[in-house]
């Protein structure tokens, strides 16, 4: 493709200022949407240069068109740009080499005028051809251009085809200056966030090497299995001002996430990133203010057709479980467990990039500037999210006295910004028609209890640890992730998705997302995935839509005030670890002790993670509180900790007492601010039979 050089494309009238910088932190909530890959089926309609969103066949419908290094045909092909719904207009083909050119596609209305080709000149000075192609009825189908006879250049043979080809959507420019349409920009402001999995087909990019990823050059969707470029990526962000999700491939090594870090630091020429900053990049890096979130793959632990990052990860999570001294086997306990080292792997592969990219862009950059993801299983399904987490602290923390490993040392909240899973929901009525009354149950439904748990759960374990709570995909989901929507149905699912009713409860689901401790949600998706979709897959629009119920629902969502906290106990009280309802989570090998009074927090040991409990509460307002404990039969100098939303608020050393009675600890000043937070108390050195948590005035 034409290089873009180092302009930020707002010349034009109809170019979107950036957003205002917004942040879990403000009175509004923050908000994201994921993207598909470019296609000429997936119907966002993002791309000026049509041949971005193209596919190369032979002449006779194979996918073999014998392409080049940049995907350039060379034989004779066809160029399919669209199967959904074309606008009327003049379209400009342009190419270098020669060719005879036919344009296909079925009319809207039978009878009318088909797409044709006109002013087609040979320039044979400069081996360019140019055309127009005019379509004077929108098309509904099947949309390509057939190129036969084609030359690369003059003295070529015939049928060797054609390079540098570019399809330019009907007015707007034709020299590379304007890369997204402005329908396509207005929706992505819809948001404050743009996660690119699919753009770099994340579940099935098998990239190692830094010279296997997609470039600038190359023409027509990328090959199966590699993503669009990475400086697609940001040009996109620095057009809109939204900040930028990018997902790693599952095998990449380090030199490529070493120059992927630099890419978006320094920007590139087109093949390698820069080292340092360029005065003029030929293709820029992220512009300043600007995020970037840093995912390791995605659905590292789904096993389902699609997903080889599973697969990918388990195989080298069984490689590092049978060496002894790898991170993941640090304690010696995963020789024998192959699931716990796959968690453990994920996080250990997650906290490798998060470092290099810390070495790219330096200390004062993370967790503002650049922002790791650790992505785990909805509701902590399978513990994906627990393990990964007590692994890294346990890890880390074992580095943390250990000399040769200290120019690393981090806590779990300097590695990662922000965890968690899944956000989707549905509703306990099946969208099984579109009956009047199956509607009404439907959204009367929507969503289900569950949803509030599963967010409460994940915001728990994130926020313990001193993680932000993110759902890096959700939102409603009629009929469930059965493919092709409600019971194989998408015409059904693209029903309920349009319907003005999903408005109202997807601002009631943000509003328990909240309350439960979420903080930042990344919807799913944009376009080209029934039930999932933003777009109105009901009636197809000629551009991107910019104004379907969805997207009503987050413009909405996005400027409303956030929701105050529901999840955890208001402040001052008593706690009992029993007070399940609370959200309250325990993370113990014995459990509960005592006739079921207490349960067992015990101490880390080198083969041991600390045991500890997990306590939501909230506060009306800032204020000191006085807190303690209740527990039974303390031994002498037993140490516990009490950490705030990850951080250490302090700790008590106890008295030993054996009576088999339970005591109160001397208590500790607590500052604790405004909103929910996780209170965590874990035992440093001795054996904690806790009963209660005692937070007083």
């Amino acid at each position: 493709m034409s290089s873009c050089g180092s302009s930020d494309n707002s010349s034009t009238s109809d170019s979107v200022v950036s957003i205002d910088r917004i942040d879990i932190n403000s009175s509004t909530p923050y908000i994201g949407i994921n993207i598909s890959q470019l296609s000429y089926w997936d119907g966002a309609n993002a791309m000026v240069d049509m041949v971005f969103e193209s596919e190369f066949r032979s002449s006779e419908w194979g996918y073999d068109v014998g392409a080049d290094v940049d995907g350039a045909p060379t034989q004779d092909f066809n160029l399919i740009f669209s199967s959904r719904r074309v606008a009327i207009g003049t379209y400009k083909l342009v190419f270098k080499g020669e060719a005879e050119l036919y344009v296909s596609g079925t009319p809207e209305i039978d009878g009318e005028a088909s797409p044709y080709i006109t002013n087609l000149v040979y320039d044979a000075t400069h081996n360019l051809t140019t055309a127009d192609v005019v379509i004077p009825s929108v098309i509904t189908n099947n949309s390509y251009i057939n190129f036969s006879n084609t030359r690369r250049t003059s003295t070529s043979a015939f049928h060797s085809g054609v390079t540098d080809i570019h399809l330019w959507r009907s007015s707007y420019p034709t020299d590379g200056s304007v890369i997204f349409t402005k329908e396509f920009l207005r929706a992505m402001k819809s948001f404050h966030l743009i996660r690119c999995m699919e753009f770099i087909s994340t579940n099935e990019n098998d990239s190692v090497n830094w010279s296997e990823r997609t470039t600038m050059r190359h023409l027509g969707r990328p090959i199966s299995g590699r993503e669009q470029p990475w400086e697609l990526m940001v040009l996109l962000a620095n057009e809109t001002g939204n900040d930028l999700w990018i997902n790693v491939p599952t095998r990449a090594n380090d030199d490529y996430i070493t120059k992927l870090s630099q890419l978006l630091r320094y920007g590139s020429d087109g093949i390698n990133p820069y080292t340092s900053v360029q005065q003029n990049p030929i293709y820029p890096p992220l512009k300043e203010g600007i995020r970037v979130y840093v995912e390791y793959g995605n659905e590292l632990w789904n096993p389902g057709p699609g997903f080889s990052g599973f697969y990918w990860a388990r195989d080298f999570a069984d490689v590092a479980r049978a060496q002894l001294n790898h991170p993941i086997n640090y304690d010696g306990t995963v020789t024998d467990d192959q699931y716990l080292a796959l968690r453990r792997w994920i996080a250990y592969r997650s906290s490798v990039i998060s470092l290099t990219f810390r070495r790219t862009f330096g200390d004062k950059a993370m967790m503002n500037t650049v922002r790791p993801i650790l992505s785990a299983q909805a509701s902590n399904g399978n513990a994906y999210l627990s393990e990964e987490l007590k692994w890294a602290e346990g890890f880390y923390g074992k580095i943390r006295n250990n000399a040769p490993y200290n120019d690393t040392l981090r806590t779990v909240n300097e590695l990662w910004w922000g965890g968690g899973g899944a956000a989707y929901y549905d509703s306990n009525v099946s969208p099984s028609s579109s009956s009047q009354a199956t509607m009404k149950g439907y959204f009367d439904g929507l969503p289900t209890d569950d949803f509030a748990k599963m967010v409460a759960i994940d915001a728990t374990w994130t926020r313990g640890f001193g993680l932000a709570n993110v759902a890096y995909e959700g939102g409603p989901e009629p009929g469930g992730s059965a493919l092709g929507g409600t019971d194989g149905n998408s015409t059904l699912s693209a029903l309920y998705n349009a319907d003005t009713r999903m408005k109202e409860r997807m601002i009631d689901a943000h509003r328990i997302f909240e309350g439960n401790g979420g903080q930042l949600f990344v919807y799913y998706v944009y376009s080209s995935s029934i039930p999932w979709s933003f777009v109105n897959d009901v009636t197809p629009s000629l551009v991107s839509d910019t104004n379907t119920t969805k997207l009503q629902a987050t413009q909405f969502i996005r400027y409303a005030p956030k929701s105050a906290p529901t999840l955890g106990t208001l402040l001052p009280a008593t706690i009992s670890l029993h007070d399940m309802d609370k959200s309250i989570i325990m993370d113990s090998e014995a459990g509960w002790g005592y006739d079921g009074m207490a349960y067992r927090l015990s101490p880390r040991t080198d083969t041991t993670h600390g045991e500890f409990a997990l306590i939501p509460v909230r506060s009306a307002e800032t204020k000191v509180y006085r807190v303690s404990l209740v527990n039974y039969d303390p031994p002498q100098g037993a140490q516990i900790e009490i950490l705030i939303d990850g951080i250490s608020a302090g700790i008590w050393t106890l008295q030993g007492f054996v009576d088999g009675q339970a005591h109160v600890s001397s208590s500790l000043s607590v500052t604790i601010s405004k909103g929910l937070h996780i209170v965590r108390i874990r035992s440093l050195q001795g054996t904690l039979w806790m009963k209660e948590l005692s937070v007083a005035i």
